[in-house]
């Protein structure tokens, strides 16, 4: 049985886009791209950018980088994952250390005063 194939939505299309040229493109040159590429009739072409814009920046795919520019959000490094790793593994190292120190003093009583005295 053959596929229908569904049309691509703008938003689809703005992803496609963004991920065939590798990096972040201006948000109006984007949505041209999208526009012409979808072929849609518009009678308005500032409601039309309005609303591929919308649909781009509610897409948790994208992200703004700054001055208009649009990316992915896969080229973005991922800022707080690692550093909430490697706190939890400082806390942990921390905890052991605490934890071997207390073991050893249990072991090894301080001295008590009178007897550092006789001594």
């Amino acid at each position: 049985m053959a596929e229908i194939a569904k049309p691509m939505s703008e938003v689809d299309l703005a992803y496609q886009v963004l991920a065939e040229n590798r990096s972040a493109l201006y948000f109006r040159d984007l949505i041209i791209k999208v526009l012409s590429t979808k072929e849609r009739q518009t009678q308005s072409l500032p409601q039309a950018m309005a609303e591929v814009h919308t649909l781009i920046n509610m897409d948790s795919r994208f992200v703004h980088m700054g001055k208009g520019m649009w990316g992915l959000v896969e080229w973005v490094p991922q800022r707080g994952v690692r550093a909430t790793e490697e706190t939890a593994a400082v806390s942990e190292l921390s905890m052991r250390r605490e934890k071997l120190l207390a073991e050893i003093q249990q072991d090894f009583p301080a001295p008590s005063p009178d007897n550092e005295e006789n001594e």
